[in-house]
């Protein structure tokens, strides 16, 4: 059965790279530099990490991600076969074994049977394990809220706004609508600014990408 088309393809590619974004930045901003034998790469980026991240992302084996790379596998391959690995319940091994030079990584996910919702149900485990991780948001919390389509950023402000409330984090977030932003809802709730721009800033430091920018957060 072929349940890829061109539209899900740049869903895959644009999709790993946003959960790269959310979980390890710098290894986005590192493979989009890199290249075989990339000097430059080696002053800037420390490899241990970034294979240390991703085998904390994925579960995948550290020495195993170093020892691709040292045969010249740049981090943004090495990042895609983690994810499939992970989204397909194969080893990294059996990921790198499928692609070879004359096939894709839209071959790769075909040949391991991972579909549009395996994808997405990935990356939301993978976001609320790092919820779980940064903020102590337990993960049998955010996982069905993401299932029911609440982003990470928007659960972790509410939160923080639960936190400072008492009231049920369901409850904050179902006060978020589509014409007005989280400050609105904390001048309902009560929460003076200092103290909503003090948690702004403390997701901010827990999640130092974009994705969890305060103005984003404030604002979106």
């Amino acid at each position: 059965m072929n349940f890829w088309n061109k539209k899900m393809v740049i869903g895959f590619i644009v999709g790993t790279f946003i959960l790269a974004s959310a979980v390890i930045p710098f290894v986005v901003q590192a493979s989009e530099n890199e290249g075989p034998g990339d000097a430059g790469f080696h002053r800037h980026f420390d490899p241990e990490k970034i294979a240390a991240k991703i085998s904390d992302t994925f579960g995948v084996d550290k020495d195993e991600i170093l020892k691709y790379h040292e045969q010249d596998v740049n981090f943004r391959e090495l990042f895609k076969a983690a994810f499939l690995a992970k989204a397909s319940g194969h080893s990294l091994k059996e990921v790198m074994a499928t692609k070879t030079y004359d096939n894709t990584w839209k071959d790769v996910a075909q040949t391991l049977g991972v579909t549009k919702e395996k994808m997405k149900a990935t990356r939301q485990d993978i976001a609320s394990t790092q919820l779980e991780k940064k903020l102590n948001i337990a993960k049998e919390v955010s996982l069905p809220l993401m299932q029911q389509g609440y982003r990470g950023r928007d659960i972790a402000v509410a939160n923080e706004l639960a936190k400072n409330t008492g009231k049920p984090i369901v409850d904050v977030l179902s006060m978020r609508k589509i014409n007005n932003t989280w400050q609105d809802v904390a001048e309902t709730l009560g929460v003076d600014d200092n103290t909503f721009k003090k948690d702004m800033q403390n997701l901010k430091a827990a999640f130092p990408q974009r994705g969890f920018h305060p103005q984003r957060l404030t604002n979106s």
